[in-house]
């Protein structure tokens, strides 16, 4: 969404008038000179030369993560090779316009036009992984954790266990994400907190339920530390496991500049580490669940 918008922010123009008449122009010759000055290949530069609606453009950039705008020159291909390609044709588009942005956009007006849009383009590279640095996208955590695909496990993971507060719980989420995005460090981390608290709730009310005929108490559920010594208890951790917990849950509540450490990284990493650790608590619980004797017991 991030690239879209800026790709077809920089390369149209839309405006209304008094009478409410709408006028529209996508600059189709510009875009493929920047293109093919880049070194894109001629069926991309090709494919959007004939682009006239400012909608149509933003979708060929919305659909090249679905692999949909590659299927003229992909005819035999299978989708997930296609999309493969559109993701590196994604990261090609994102490096050249930061790229554009920091070296070739001098004048203050461009500066200030796209500043937001580069900005938020940067920091939803950082969420994914990404780090952008002297003309250079690297992605150094590729194989640590796809936040997308994280976030996508954990939901079926929430949706298959039965648990509840569906809507409330991802919200801290998507906040979470939000904030990061708005630079709003302090607050990512306080709802990636809130998400991993309010995970931990519900797992631990999902077992009461499971393993006795008493619900767990109110008192309980509205403890943090007393969750965790309850799923300690219950055999759902193991000491170790849970003083892990504890040591997490003390980094998301009490975190704060440091000097060797961007207040930007402290804050990805640390949400990145409440889904990781999330994960961990929950296919815990499936194992719990799925289990046979609990399955004859229940």
């Amino acid at each position: 969404m991030s690239i879209a918008s800026a790709y077809t922010s920089k390369f149209s123009y839309s405006s209304t008038s008094y009478h409410g008449v709408r006028k529209e122009e996508v600059y189709a010759t510009r875009i493929y000179d920047w293109l093919y000055e880049r070194d894109y290949e001629a069926w991309f530069c090709n494919s959007i030369r004939t682009i006239s609606r400012i909608r149509t453009l933003k979708d060929f950039f919305l659909r090249i993560h679905t692999g949909e705008s590659l299927v003229n020159a992909t005819p035999e291909w299978p989708w997930d090779k296609r999309k493969a390609l559109g993701l590196q044709h994604l990261e090609y588009l994102a490096k050249d316009f930061l790229i554009w942005y920091d070296q070739e956009c001098s004048d203050q007006f461009s500066k200030q036009h796209y500043g937001e849009l580069a900005t938020e383009l940067r920091r939803r590279l950082e969420i994914d992984g990404y780090v952008y640095r002297d003309g250079m996208l690297l992605h150094p955590e590729t194989e640590i954790l796809d936040v997308e695909a994280e976030s996508g496990l954990l939901q079926e993971l929430h949706r298959s266990l039965g648990l509840g507060r569906k809507d409330e719980i991802f919200s801290f989420l998507d906040l979470s994400e939000k904030h990061y995005i708005n630079g709003d460090w302090s607050d990512s981390i306080g709802n990636a907190r809130k998400f991993f608290e309010a995970v931990l709730q519900e797992v631990a009310n999902r077992h009461s339920l499971h393993s006795t005929t008493q619900p767990i108490p109110e008192r309980t559920l509205q403890r943090p530390v007393a969750i965790r010594e309850y799923l300690e208890e219950e055999g759902l951790l193991e000491k170790r496991e849970r003083e892990t917990l504890d040591k997490v849950y003390g980094l998301l509540s009490h975190t704060g500049g440091h000097p060797y450490m961007a207040a930007k990284d402290q804050a990805r990493l640390l949400r990145q580490l409440s889904l990781t650790i999330t994960q961990f608590i929950l296919l815990r619980l499936e194992g719990y669940v799925q289990s046979p004797e609990k399955s004859n017991k229940s």
